[in-house]
């Protein structure tokens, strides 16, 4: 995913001024003892594969933008990616769009961004996220993640640690279950950080399935 240039900035900026650590999400107290794990590499592009503590994760992904009119856009980002487990291969098939309308100086969003996933092989889940309603300035997201009987909430963070500052753009992900964050994602550095439950639990397993999809979908620019 490549993070907007305002993210990016705000973070380094906060980094110089810190002095001692880059800047980051902000991580909630029920995450603080949770290992970080990065992945992937900076511009990583459409296809390609890393390794996510010691498997293999190979993606395929796109961003067309098509315009009508020259005042009705739509972007489309689809994205493809196959975790390789023990338990065999679960492959996921996703889709962002969004829609926007230009007026002369005026533009907006007649569809706001949202992100849809389905799973097949290993895993049979899906993944719905978008624009939380009452939210037309900053781009909160939230969503929900459900494999099986496991139903996970999604929440977008425009915190950085150490700043009251709320961005406009999302920094990062938590993942969420029955009210307490167990799992986020932090997409404010130049890789992805992901905390996660133990990987060969079923929670594990489906607190990393959505924080792939959220990490790797091609954000609009």
């Amino acid at each position: 995913m490549f993070r907007p240039l305002s993210v990016l900035l705000l973070a380094g900026l906060l980094a110089g001024c810190a002095g001692i650590r880059e800047a980051r999400m902000a991580v909630p107290p029920s995450l603080s003892g949770v290992p970080e794990e990065s992945f992937g590499q900076v511009g990583w592009g459409r296809k390609g594969e890393f390794l996510l503590g010691g498997q293999t994760v190979r993606y395929e992904r796109g961003a067309d933008r098509v315009s009508l009119f020259d005042s009705l856009s739509y972007r489309r980002a689809p994205l493809r990616f196959t975790w390789v487990t023990a338990a065999g291969d679960s492959n996921a098939d996703c889709k962002a769009q969004q829609a926007e309308l230009s007026l002369g100086v005026l533009s907006g969003a007649i569809k706001p961004w949202t992100l849809t996933c389905r799973w097949s092989g290993a895993s049979n889940a899906t993944l719905t996220i978008g624009q939380a309603r009452g939210q037309a300035v900053r781009q909160s997201r939230e969503g929900s993640y459900q494999r099986g009987e496991l139903t996970l909430g999604l929440r977008s963070v425009h915190r950085l640690e150490g700043s009251g500052l709320a961005l406009q753009e999302a920094v990062g992900y938590e993942i969420v279950r029955e009210g307490q964050v167990i799992g986020s994602v932090d997409l404010s550095r130049g890789v992805p950080h992901l905390r996660r439950p133990d990987p060969r639990t079923p929670l594990g397993q489906a607190v990393t399935e959505a924080a792939l999809a959220l990490a790797l979908v091609w954000e609009p620019s």
